[in-house]
């Protein structure tokens, strides 16, 4: 922080010295007290008026659609330059150059002379205001392209904050989903008096330390979201006939890999809650990862004797959003249903 504090200070030192000493590396320049009262005038002037603009007419009225302000501005620092540099020069000239001699030469020769000066003195004038105007107009590309970069630099930490924000609602948004869920599977326990409910209660309450604890810091591990949902997949075998058929395979190197969390919960509960009625269950997960790419499939049988409640579908369109937002190009999810089964089937890049 110390070294970029002093960087851009740095900077403008280093490119004034290079402005300074410009004209004795382009020609050689011409010694003299007029030449180097000239040369220390024009920098002078440069220099002042490039921080005016730079810290005051800019900011201050440029950028705050002041600009017939700017512009007078503008105008009256060249004019102003434009009298001091004749002023300034005109007292070295006289102090310094060699006196021309008028005395004995015709009116007309005399006039001549005079208009033949004061024509070198308007050029003098009009190359410092050029100079000057130069300055401005660097000055204003740099403030413009300054104020650019701030207002870029702000408008991505919004966009990032605003991403984080929604990313963390969506993800709040699964807990009382999957409770919902959850909850209804050990009611169904309780009300048969089943022995398994405390042993679903053990189960429900690791899922949640999941959920509290590590999933709420950023990316996990890829392993630990495959462990969540083996215990999830436990606590739903507890309700379900010995005869169910549920398969959970796992493929590859899942160590080191990370991934957000809580992408996968949505379709497996889907599944459980779509995918089971009196006639049993088969549902069959499966995970893969090859390098940096995973799939992940579920496939369930579809239940007809499921009807549609108004938390149908909260879980998958949120994992979607999440989705896009966390991974954006990065990955391909499609549905699929057929021969009464229903199919997900997600591929994306883990990011390293």
């Amino acid at each position: 922080m110390k070294i970029q504090k002093y960087l851009t200070p740095a900077l403008h030192v280093l490119a004034w010295i290079a402005v300074y000493f410009l004209p004795d590396l382009l020609f050689e320049a011409p010694s003299g007290t007029i030449f180097l009262v000239k040369r220390n005038l024009h920098f002078i002037l440069v220099i002042s008026f490039f921080y005016l603009n730079y810290f005051i007419f800019v900011p201050k009225l440029l950028l705050k659609k002041k600009q017939l302000f700017f512009f007078i501005a503008l105008l009256a620092s060249l004019v102003f330059t434009y009298y001091v540099n004749d002023t300034v020069m005109r007292y070295v000239h006289n102090k310094y150059g060699q006196p021309v001699q008028v005395e004995n030469v015709s009116p007309q020769k005399k006039q001549q002379i005079e208009h033949r000066m004061q024509r070198h003195r308007n050029e003098e004038n009009n190359g410092t205001v050029f100079v000057v105007l130069l300055g401005f107009l660097i000055g204003t590309v740099l403030c413009e392209t300054r104020e650019w970069y701030k207002q870029d630099r702000k408008r991505k930490e919004m966009e990032k904050e605003k991403l984080v924000s929604e990313l963390s609602f969506l993800k709040s948004q699964v807990n009382p989903h999957f409770l919902f869920n959850s909850l209804n599977g050990i009611y169904a326990l309780a009300i048969k008096k089943s022995d398994k409910t405390p042993d679903a209660l053990l189960q429900l309450s690791d899922l949640l330390r999941h959920m509290l604890y590590d999933a709420d810091h950023g990316n996990v591990l890829l392993k630990k979201e495959v462990d969540y949902l083996k215990n999830y997949i436990q606590l739903q075998r507890l309700r379900l006939p010995s005869e169910a058929k549920i398969s959970f395979d796992v493929e590859g190197d899942l160590s080191s890999k990370t991934i957000e969390p809580l992408l996968f919960i949505p379709f497996v509960e889907n599944a459980f809650k779509h995918g089971v009625d009196s006639e049993g269950a088969d549902i069959r997960i499966k995970l893969s990862v090859k390098g940096n790419h995973l799939a992940f499939e579920v496939v369930n049988r579809i239940s007809h004797a499921k009807s549609k409640d108004a938390s149908s579908g909260i879980g998958l369109a949120n994992v979607k959003k999440r989705l896009e937002l966390h991974y954006g190009d990065d990955y391909v999810l499609n549905y699929d249903t057929s021969k009464g089964f229903f199919k997900v089937n997600l591929h994306l890049n883990l990011k390293s």
